[in-house]
């Protein structure tokens, strides 16, 4: 009986030690013509944004709003591909109620 609250203890500890690890994680997206390029957090909070210079010169607001939005949408789905392999990590691949939905 008391075997298994060590497993557990040692699980929540885990879950802990990786949940800072994805949390101080960053990830870089970028637009495809890598005119756009921003860092995300693991709390998936933009950390910085660079606009090339020409692309802001072009007045061109809607390729401007796309290219930030194609390089948000990449950093995030990576942050979201790091997240749910280090939880596969912990949990073996085994699909467990309400942490295989976080990310």
């Amino acid at each position: 009986m008391f075997g298994n609250i060590g497993e557990m203890m040692k699980m929540q500890k885990q879950f802990k030690d990786i949940q800072k690890r994805i949390k101080k994680a960053e990830h870089d997206g970028e637009s495809s013509d890598a005119l756009v390029k921003v860092k995300v957090n693991g709390e998936f909070e933009v950390i910085s944004l660079a606009i090339d210079d020409e692309l802001i010169k072009s007045g061109d607001r809607k390729k401007i709003e796309k290219n930030v939005q194609m390089a948000v949408n990449s950093a995030v789905s990576k942050g979201k591909s790091f997240a749910a392999a280090q939880m596969k990590e912990l949990t073996g691949g085994l699909p467990i109620p309400g942490l295989s939905d976080l990310f």
